[in-house]
């Protein structure tokens, strides 16, 4: 399926991106006709492709924003490398700067993912047959409203723009609730024009199952981002995807984060990385340490930054098989040798040299501090997503950014805040906690269920969504002291401030 995808990115870069104007007060369409191009569907579905590329800077900083700022991680300063003048124990302690990196990078993600979509959409309009154009526009349209979700999710209001070569110059930011209201009108309209297969050719687009669990997810996150909740709504979009029957929960749970794992019944929208072609997830860089390298004979040693807190481990028990996505315990080469720290606590250097003479490397889940001098070998690693022998600085894993168990827990949520004795909430729950080998819980408290959430979809990019939902991300947990409320909402970026004298920041920055 991959294969397939790196072809379309590769035609899509090379015809796309070279015939394609960004000049706005130039006409758009000058080097394309109806006569070279838009005449198969190879051509329309390769057309698509710059519109996904954006995703692939997701699983950086926009994924480091979502989770580093909760309560299920954090990338302690192991004695000087990872403090980084301090932007990560800031992030975590909800003091960050609007300055910051991360946050000037997810703006740009989402903006220029929707300004891509934009442009294809206008060209797809103006060169292809209409009858033959519809169903990619509609996809356009659905993508859009993909970035557009992450952006008023992490940033609130927002500018709104849904013309390319009539955008205005210096947007002004349009109300969380109008973008709300779009983006719902928008994913009513098309997801009846969108592809219900769920075969290579879909693959990590968006069909219309996609464009339904999203709308569910917009939905569930009414109150947040409008002020008027909408259970009943998020219930009923999760059960058209349940009584469609294209998804499964895989019986091993690992499966929907394996290296191979394009064959997942339960992955519904994913990022189709490739190692060497459609870069950009390295986890295993971020989490493992140096030595890390003879464990899986990567080509260079991981940098040794992010870990889970302890509190977040201890919350899965022993029984519980998803706790297995935690690397905890003394480290090994992939020949069995111990793995030896010269330094003890204290960082190896950047080359990964040991001494025979230095300390086992042992994960403990315990973390002695966060900032300056944690010890290089504290917290639990995150091993969610297999780490593949011998890989470089990418990962060949494809990232699940909608999945099957999440529509039940989404519905499940919905259910319990109508009735929260609701029986079959109790049992979408418990579809979910079998698989991971736990027994039933009865009655449901909003405690179990928020627990249940965030166990199971952690570090897949929504903790810090679930947190606000649950008015949890202000909260006081390790290291961190109760934030105001105004952090519920990242800050409009320095640069993105600096570029557009109409922008306004969010209060409280």
């Amino acid at each position: 399926m991959k294969n397939i995808l790196h072809k379309i990115l590769v035609f899509t870069m090379t015809v796309i991106l070279s015939l394609s104007c960004t000049d706005l007060d130039t006409e758009l369409y000058s080097e394309l006709t109806p006569d070279d191009f838009f005449k198969t569907d190879d051509q329309f579905v390769a057309a698509l492709g710059t519109a996904y590329t954006s995703l692939y800077s997701y699983a950086g900083d926009p994924w480091s924003a979502q989770e580093l700022s909760t309560e299920t991680s954090a990338a302690p300063a192991k004695f000087g490398p990872w403090d980084d003048n301090g932007i990560w124990a800031r992030l975590h302690r909800h003091q960050w700067e609007v300055t910051l990196g991360l946050f000037d990078a997810s703006w740009n993600m989402g903006f220029g993912g929707i300004s891509t979509c934009n442009r294809l959409i206008e060209q797809l309009q103006a060169l292809a047959p209409p009858e033959q154009a519809e169903v990619f526009v509609a996809e356009l349209r659905a993508l859009r409203a993909y970035y557009y979700f992450l952006m008023i999710d992490m940033f609130g209001d927002v500018p709104l723009i849904t013309s390319f070569s009539e955008a205005e110059p210096n947007p002004s930011r349009t109300p969380r609730p109008e973008v709300f209201g779009f983006l719902t009108t928008e994913l009513n309209e098309v997801i009846p024009l969108l592809s219900e297969e769920v075969s290579a050719a879909t693959y990590g687009r968006m069909n219309q199952w996609a464009a339904l669990a999203l709308l569910t997810k917009l939905y569930l996150n009414a109150e947040v981002y409008t002020g008027t909740p909408q259970w009943e709504l998020a219930a009923s979009t999760a059960q058209q995807i349940i009584d469609g029957g294209m998804f499964s929960i895989e019986p091993n749970y690992f499966s929907n984060f394996a290296v191979q794992n394009s064959g997942s019944r339960e992955n519904i929208f994913v990022i189709p990385y490739e190692a060497g072609n459609a870069n950009g997830f390295n986890l295993h860089m971020r989490t493992l340490h140096p030595l890390n390298r003879e464990t899986y004979n990567f080509s260079t040693g991981p940098w040794n930054g992010y870990t889970a807190l302890e509190e977040f481990y201890n919350s899965f028990t022993d029984e519980d098989v998803r706790k297995e996505m935690f690397i905890v315990g003394q480290q090994f080469s992939s020949t069995g040798e111990p793995l030896l720290d010269p330094n003890g606590a204290i960082e190896v250097d950047s080359e990964g040299n040991k001494d025979p003479s230095g300390e086992p490397i042992v994960f403990t889940p315990y973390i002695n501090e966060l900032t300056p001098k944690a010890f290089s070998d504290a917290g639990a690693r995150i091993g969610k997503y297999e780490f593949e022998m011998g890989i470089q600085l990418d990962m060949d894993n494809d990232f699940p950014l909608l999945r099957y168990a999440d529509v039940l827990l989404m519905r499940a949520e919905a259910l319990w805040r109508q009735d929260n004795a609701s029986a079959e909430a109790i049992a979408l729950i418990q579809q979910v906690r079998e698989r991971a080998g736990l027994a039933g819980i009865s009655p449901l408290t909003e405690d179990e269920l928020y627990n249940e959430i965030q166990r199971e979809v952690a570090f897949e990019g929504h903790s810090r969504t679930n947190m606000i939902r649950f008015d949890r991300f202000n909260d006081a947990w390790w290291e961190k002291e109760v934030s105001d409320p105004s952090k519920n909402l990242f800050p409009i970026p320095a640069n993105q401030l600096n570029g557009n004298p109409n922008l306004v920041q969010n209060p409280g920055y």
